[in-house]
This record gives C-alpha cells, sequence and structure tokens, in this order.
C-alpha cells in the first residue's frame, strides 16, 4: 500500500497533544494510587513508594503541561471542526484544574521534605490532592475521549473509496 500525498501529514499540529497527553496520564494515575497504598506499607516499602510518587509526580506534572501547551495549540484547529464546541471548552477548563491541583500535590510533596514537624500533614493533603487530580484525570480523560471518539477531534476521515490510501 502506498499512501498517496493527499493524506494529512502525521505531525499535524492538532495531534501533538494525543502524542503527548499519555505519558502525563499513566505517571499522575500511578502516583496517585501509589500516595494511597503507601498508607498500607511498611518499613523499607513506605520508602520506595514515597520515592515513587515523587518521580511519578514530576514527571507527570511536566508532561501535563507540555499537554496544556500542545492542547492551546490544537483547540484553535478543532474547535472550528467539532460538533459541540462545549465539550471542548470543558475538557480544556479541567484539565487546567487537573493541572493546578497536580501541581499543588508536587509542591506540597516538596515542601513535607524541608518541614519535618509537619510531615505527616502534609503527607495527607499531598494524598488528598492527588486522589483529587484522579478523579478530575478521569474526567479529563473522558472528555477527551468523548472530542476524539464521538466528535471526531484530530481524526482525518477518509473519503469513500479510500483512494488516497491506494496508488
Amino acid at each position: 500500500m502506498i499512501l498517496n500525498a493527499e493524506l494529512p501529514s502525521m505531525w499535524r499540529t492538532e495531534l501533538w497533544h494525543s502524542f503527548v497527553v499519555h505519558l502525563p496520564i499513566a505517571t499522575l494515575a500511578l502516583a496517585s494510587l501509589g500516595s494511597v497504598l503507601y498508607y498500607f506499607l511498611a518499613g523499607r516499602h513506605k520508602l520506595f513508594i514515597q520515592q515513587f510518587v515523587f518521580v511519578t509526580l514530576v514527571i507527570g506534572t511536566i508532561g501535563t503541561w507540555i499537554a496544556i501547551y500542545t492542547g492551546e495549540l490544537a483547540y484553535d484547529v478543532e474547535v472550528r471542526k467539532i460538533c459541540d464546541p462545549q465539550v471542548l471548552k470543558s475538557h480544556q477548563r479541567w484539565g487546567y484544574i487537573m493541572a493546578f491541583i497536580y501541581s499543588a500535590a508536587l509542591l506540597v510533596n516538596i515542601i513535607s521534605h524541608y518541614i519535618k514537624k509537619a510531615k505527616k500533614l502534609f503527607s495527607i493533603l499531598a494524598t488528598i490532592l492527588l486522589v483529587a487530580g484522579m478523579a478530575i484525570l478521569f474526567y479529563v480523560g473522558h472528555l477527551g475521549a468523548s472530542l476524539v471518539y464521538q466528535q471526531g477531534a484530530g481524526t482525518y476521515k477518509p473519503s469513500g473509496n479510500c483512494s488516497e490510501f491506494t496508488k
């Protein structure tokens, strides 16, 4: 199968978001689950989970802000192509809320390493933020899936006879 020049590039601006977004989804979900698991473990397992949560939270938070940036680039292209732009606006709004919650959780996590007297309080606060962040993460993901699978955001719709895929 030889691809014809009529096919759009896989490197279109509106696709960058989908390339980037899956890493922070995975790492933030793991950080959130790890923060809850922390309370059910003891000894060196606790230390491992604490470090795991921190690393995945750092990677996920940075990745989230990159996903926000690429989502903003995609917004200008996709808002004109979809049937219900309110879903896109909700996806954007809740994405920002989620990013700020995970950023706050990261900040609380960092602060907890420097203020030893309130470490347990900061740990509980970080876990609350991470669990709230995960709930919003799933909702934002649901909205994103709705945009792609119900409204075709970022997708290419081939011609009826798929002639662009043949020589």
